[in-house]
């Protein structure tokens, strides 16, 4: 009998090698293949939250505001800020456009989303003007903030989803919130005002030629983007984590939670200089445009069409796509 011959040690290190050559080449190729999902999930997210948007405006013949009765900006008796705070989100009003009809059936949408009243911070009072009108952690809204809405969900982000239960930036008590990716294009600060949105009504007070597209109590309607709905933001991409204040949550609107704002830049990662050393995939501050998209993030213009702009894109040129009839319809590519 002739015997039978095994594989050599050296036969099978080079089969090994060539196995680990193999996984080397093919791995970059799956990555990109995984990537390109990504993008384009988020891009269909976008676009889903865009139409929605724009059956809202159908419905009522205005967009939808960014949010209702913020609490937590300033203002004195007799000031400018509601009478109701209610810290409330403006995709609550949308949620019946986006196949989410049952979980918009169980809020009070007269009630209050978010117990924060004061400023928290930086010598602010809290509109002095409103008070809530009842505690979100027992009027059912509160409980319902943690409902994770997949449409709002960017796959390439895998930071902390959850907010925390502070009571100056949540629901009230051990509850809590589900961040979101895309959020209502908002201005943040502007100098024609000489302030910045911690102070109430900022949209309904700011100048044609300096608002954007949302705001606290805005109610714009197509015909108001004189600058061209393809050429005006109107929905952006966000993170769920940043080094300062606190991110989107779909349901309430906390502390300087104003939407996202492309002003500065994107995918900024530190801010200010004084905060640890940056890491990509948490935004600096609140209100930051970015994403874990390579080169850039994505926005939904007016017109509902999406598109990644670069990172590279230069603040004045962004702020200019931003504002809604500045006369200035710049080129982003």
């Amino acid at each position: 009998m002739r015997p039978r011959r095994a594989f050599t040690l050296i036969e099978l290190l080079v089969v090994v090698a060539i196995i680990a050559v193999l996984v080397g080449l093919l791995l970059p190729a799956v990555q990109k293949v995984r990537e390109a999902a990504a993008k384009t999930r988020c891009q269909n997210n976008l676009k889903q939250l865009a139409l929605a948007v724009h059956s809202y405006e159908s419905a009522n013949r205005a967009l939808p505001p960014a949010g209702k009765g913020y609490g937590w900006c300033s203002s004195t008796p007799g000031g400018p800020g509601d009478r109701v705070i209610q810290n409330m989100s403006g995709w609550v009003l949308v949620l019946p456009h986006l196949e989410q009809s049952a979980l918009a059936a169980r809020l009070n949408t007269s009630g209050a989303f978010s117990q924060q009243t004061t400023g928290y911070c930086c010598m602010f009072t809290g509109n002095a003007n409103g008070a809530l009108p009842d505690n979100p952690a027992t009027n059912g809204n509160g409980a319902l903030m943690s409902t994770v809405i997949p449409t709002f969900v960017c796959p390439t982000d895998s930071g902390n989803r959850v907010t925390g239960t502070s009571a100056a930036y949540g629901p009230g008590g051990s509850l809590t919130g589900a961040r979101i990716n895309y959020d209502f294009v908002t201005s943040r600060n502007d100098s024609a005002l000489g302030t910045n949105t911690d102070s109430c009504n900022y949209w309904r007070r700011a100048g044609a030629g300096v608002r954007y597209m949302f705001g606290e109590n805005s109610n714009t309607r197509p015909t108001d983007v004189k600058d061209g709905l393809s050429n005006t933001f109107m929905l952006g991409e966000s993170l769920v984590e940043v080094w300062n204040g606190d991110p989107s949550c779909w349901g309430y609107r906390g502390w300087v939670m104003t939407g996202v704002d492309p002003n500065g830049g994107l995918n900024v990662w530190a801010y200010p200089s004084s905060l640890p050393d940056p890491r990509p995939g948490q935004l600096g501050s609140w209100g930051h445009a970015g994403s874990l998209h390579p080169g850039g993030c994505h926005f939904a213009m007016g017109d509902g069409s999406v598109r990644l702009v670069r990172e590279t894109v230069g603040s004045t040129l962004l702020v200019q796509t931003a504002r809604m009839a500045d006369g200035f319809s710049p080129n982003l590519d």
